[in-house]
């Protein structure tokens, strides 16, 4: 039986953060019962397939007590592979429990954007929860107010960031038209994202639209609550894309290797600033430094002392 190590020289590395999110993962579902501290000493990508326009990537993950586990994502659970020997098996079994959870997952904000604009995001979950018991048309307006109330959240949040040009007047604090413009022009100005902002400034202006009248309609259906809805969240995702974009000053492209998947990722538990890390994911690359890894840069390249 080859060693671990023999099989970590043998295969091709996968992102480290990648690779870290799946070892913290099968490391603290293992550890929940009492017993040893379970450790991953190696894993490896297998399979990645594509369902239904989801990207699930397959793990085979070794720990050091007796057994090794397949991790399957999007969303992530693990596997052992005494029960489930075989990997396509464990795939059609992962797919059959995803296609169950997706209903519940619809109604809730996807990770890598939720963190940053949070009390938006609930304000929104809020929303998808209450159209499950919608009934009547009183319901549906229900839904539209709520959808309503977070797109004034997100106005709330996001003028406290915008840096007003000269002479502009500063809107009424809940007037989300001329705030949405000022947003757009601040988080994606530039020759390059014309198309960007006037995107940004045309869906504000048809969704608030939208969710007024929704709101105010005595005769609301629920296709219509389901509209504003699904909206409501398709403008807070590109929304939340574009400023995090901006926040995080990504690099185009990634200085190791010149590849163009680069993704911010949100981390504010890090204590920088701005409060992102840029990662690579075709090499692994990524642009933050430990505190302690300064302190020894600057040991290095301080000057000697006489």
């Amino acid at each position: 039986m080859l060693s671990i190590d023999a099989i970590r020289s043998g295969v091709l590395h996968a992102p480290s953060h990648q690779k870290k999110e799946i070892a913290d993962y099968v490391e603290w579902q293992s550890n929940k019962a009492e017993g040893p501290p379970v450790k991953v000493l190696h894993l490896e990508i297998m399979k990645t397939e594509s369902v239904f326009g989801r990207e699930h990537v397959a793990w085979d993950v070794h720990t050091d007590e007796p057994g090794r586990w397949w991790v399957i994502t999007n969303p992530t659970n693990l596997y052992s592979q005494r029960d489930f020997q075989s990997l396509d098996y464990t795939f059609s079994f992962h797919i059959g429990v995803t296609a169950r959870m997706a209903s519940r997952d619809a109604k809730e904000a996807p990770d890598s954007q939720k963190g940053r604009l949070l009390s938006c995001w609930r304000r929104w979950e809020n929303a998808a929860e209450a159209i499950d018991n919608a009934k009547e048309a009183a319901d549906f307006q229900s839904v539209g107010m709520m959808c309503r109330e977070a797109l004034l959240d997100l106005v709330r949040v996001l003028q406290r960031e915008v840096v007003l040009p000269p002479k502009v007047e500063r809107p009424k604090a809940a007037d989300f038209l001329d705030w949405f413009d000022l947003i757009a022009n601040y988080f994606a100005g530039g020759k390059r994202n014309e198309r960007v902002r006037g995107y940004i400034k045309s869906n504000a202006t048809e969704l608030w639209q939208l969710a007024n009248w929704v709101t105010h309609s005595s005769r609301a259906v629920r296709y219509e609550a389901d509209l504003v809805l699904d909206a409501t969240e398709h403008f807070f995702g590109f929304v939340s894309s574009v400023v995090m974009q901006f926040e995080a000053d990504s690099p185009e492209t990634c200085p190791h290797c010149n590849s163009y998947r680069i993704v911010a990722v949100y981390e504010p538990d890090l204590n920088i600033e701005p409060p992102y890390v840029n990662y690579c994911e075709a090499c692994g690359w990524h642009d933050y430094v430990a505190p302690e890894e300064e302190e020894e840069d600057e040991a290095i390249t301080a000057p000697a002392s006489k």
